[in-house]
């Protein structure tokens, strides 16, 4: 679903890394594995502020301050900046989530503009979330 996603998005790139390594995922285990295929690049994290929020809970939070910059989405509010992290707001107003595309096709509702085209034909053929 994420490769139809981002389908003709050249600056991501979809990868399989926790799912083949199975077992609970924590960021800091994906960002060392990521670290180590891409020696020397900037890594960049996209959440809402809901995640923002939690984040010092989080596994080896100090490392990723350190080593990450977060792109946070204002959902459900404005994130607020943290001491030490590197954080930017990204100026869109997202009110979409995935519990709710879930819910909605759950009750045979449209989801058309919640989600690209391409990730509603494929959640819509292969029936997801019913």
């Amino acid at each position: 679903m994420l490769r139809q996603g981002l389908q003709g998005q050249g600056w991501a790139e979809v990868s399989k890394w926790e799912i083949q390594r199975g077992g609970i995922s924590y960021t800091v285990d994906t960002l060392r594995a990521m670290e180590q295929k891409h020696s020397g690049a900037s890594f960049f994290w996209i959440m809402g502020s809901d995640q923002w929020d939690l984040l010092p809970s989080w596994k080896e939070s100090q490392t990723l301050r350190q080593k990450l910059h977060f792109l946070v989405f204002p959902r459900p509010r404005p994130p607020r900046p943290r001491r030490g992290f590197r954080m930017r707001e990204i100026p869109l107003r997202l009110d979409i989530s995935a519990t709710e595309v879930r819910r909605r096709i759950r009750k045979n509702l449209p989801i058309t503009g919640l989600v690209p085209p391409a990730v509603e034909t494929l959640i819509r053929s292969r029936r997801w979330y019913r």
